[in-house]
Order: C-alpha cells, then structure tokens, then sequence
C-alpha cells in the first residue's frame, strides 16, 4: 500500500503509514469503556486518533514521543478528519525503512532555506552601531548556533517545527528593519536587539526530540524568565556594559507577550519594547491563521470554527490568485 502524509488523507480511505505520538491519554466513554485518545504527526500536519479496540493490548507497544507504524481507516467528526485505528506499534527502523520509514518524514520543518536565514540574521545583527548591543546579540547567537537553526518557537501554538524559532525571528528582523525606518527617531539598535533575544529563552524552555516538550525549567520558569536570565549572564562578560542598556534589554525580554494577562511579567514601558512587542505579536498570528487554513479540511471558502480564534476564516479560491486566467494583469 502506497504511503501517504497526513495533509493528503481522504475520508473513508485505509491508510497505512508511520507517525510520531505527540499526545496519548487513556479516557472513558459515556458507558466507561476505555479508549486512547492521541494526535499523530508526519511533516505534513497532525491529526487525531482514536484507538476503539484492545486498548489493554495496544497501550504498552507505545508511548508519547514513540516513532509508530499505523494501520488505520480515515473517518470524520465535527467536519475534522480522524483516524480509527486498527494496528499500532513502535517503529523500527531495520525493519522498517524497506517501507518507507524515515525519522525525518516525521518532523516538520521550516520550508524556508536555514542557512539563508542564518545569514541574514548574522548580516542584521552587522548593521548594530551600538557596539555594546552588537557584541551581545552576536555573543549569543554564536554561541547558540547550533540550537538556533533548528529549535521550535512552540510546541504547538506558532512556528512549532524544526527551523521554526530562527523563522519566527527571522520574519520579526525584515519587519524590524522597515518600521525602523519609518519610526527613525526611535533606538532602531534596541529595537532589532530585541527582536532578535526577544526569545532566546526558548532554547532554554522547550526540548526538541520527535516531540517537543517542555523542560522541567521551561515548566517551573518559562522562557520569558529564562531569556532575561542568559541576557543577563551574556551581558556580564562584557566589560562595562551601561546599566541603563541593561535595564532596557531586559524589559523587553520581560514585556515582549505583551499584557500581564498572557503571562507577561510587564508590559512595555517604552516605544521600543512596545514595538518588539506588536512585531512578535503580528507575525505570530499571521503564522497561526495560516496554519489553521492550510490544515482545514471544510469544503467550500471558509473554515470550521474549531480553530485558535473559534471563527470561521476564509480560505479563498484559486480564483483570486495571481496566475489564474481571470487575473487583470495578464
């Protein structure tokens, strides 16, 4: 049987295709039968599953985290596909690689070329005139290079693949750079500093196996915390670095969600830090409404509502698109 990816799945079909577990919990229906409930993932999406049958059989051949060869009909609830599953079990990759297995099938990535990125945010970070900022931000990204070019900025709101952290900060930079220039008068060196450290604690925060998770510091302190504290150990190796510039950084680490109520430890004080802070805030949601349209499976132009912001979103028609025979410019 040929394998297919989760975003090319169509209801009333059997599949049969490898997975990593992202998430497993055992529940009860409403006549205390025992199911597993999980949501699988390939590069291509995620999607949820459902284990009927045998659970005393089939909940010890894996767990959350496990790479997992699945036998599986494609059904629908709620006008979202799920997965009834029939077999389940741990991958392997001697056995099973003659079938198509490979770990990388599973991850998704950033579709963006990484080391492009990398050296644009390198080139970026050349263009600081602050040679106290411009020391700390390299200092940091140089030392965490390697973690840089591959870490999540989520496990599952925003950016939540491999690549996906650099591409988050990536997009905050060229945004960055033309509001600087229209706002002129502000610290554009600031600003682009702390877009580019805004979350650096991240790296600190979540653990990117097959399945990311959260660390036990990334549980107890979260990377808003975690991010002023490597700012602060970087800053201390630099030699006479100005308090007031300190002070600033770390404020806009500690501002950049925004409001007290999304778990911020301030909000901001000054323009620069209320600007990283819209800038994250925009290209996060834009990531996210794009998620939510490209993994809708609803016929017709718009969106369920059973998404992030519980609204219908119009997903438009290739008639819109430039290309298409009724665009005007052709």
């Amino acid at each position: 049987m040929e394998r297919k990816f989760i975003r090319d799945f169509l209801e009333n079909e059997t599949i049969s295709s490898f997975f990593v577990v992202f998430s497993k919990d055992l529940r009860k229906t409403k006549a205390d039968k025992e199911y597993l409930d999980l949501t699988l993932m390939d590069k291509s999406g995620s999607i949820n599953a459902k284990i009927w049958d045998n659970v005393d059989n089939f909940a010890p051949k894996f767990e959350k985290g496990d790479a997992v060869a699945v036998k599986a009909s494609v059904t629908s609830f709620n006008n979202e596909l799920q997965l009834k599953i029939d077999s389940i079990r741990r991958a392997i990759l001697e056995q099973d690689q003659a079938y198509g297995f490979d770990f990388n099938d599973l991850i998704p990535s950033t579709d963006k070329d990484i080391q492009q990125m990398w050296t644009e945010v390198m080139e970026g970070i050349e263009t600081l005139e602050n040679p106290y900022l411009k020391q700390l931000t390299k200092n940091i990204y140089l030392e965490n290079e390697e973690a840089l070019r591959v870490h999540p900025a989520s496990m599952i709101l925003h950016h939540a693949f491999r690549g996906g952290l650099l591409e988050h900060t990536h997009s905050m930079l060229k945004m960055a750079e033309g509001i600087c220039r229209n706002y002129s008068d502000l610290d554009r060196d600031l600003i682009i500093s702390g877009v580019l450290l805004h979350d650096i604690g991240k790296l600190q925060e979540l653990e990117p196996n097959l399945v990311t998770n959260y660390t036990d510091s990334g549980n107890f302190i979260g990377h808003v915390v975690l991010g002023r504290d490597m700012l602060r150990e970087a800053i201390a190796r630099i030699e006479q670095f100005p308090e007031i510039l300190k002070l600033k950084m770390e404020h806009i680490i500690l501002a950049h969600q925004g409001k007290l109520e999304w778990q911020s430890p301030r909000e901001p004080l000054f323009p620069e830090a209320l600007l990283v802070y819209y800038i994250d805030e925009i290209d996060t949601r834009i990531n996210q409404m794009r998620r939510e349209i490209e993994s809708d499976s609803t016929e017709g132009n718009w969106t369920n509502k059973n998404n992030y912001f519980h609204r219908a979103l119009y997903k438009g028609s290739l008639s819109e698109y430039p290309g298409d025979s009724n665009d005007p410019g052709k």
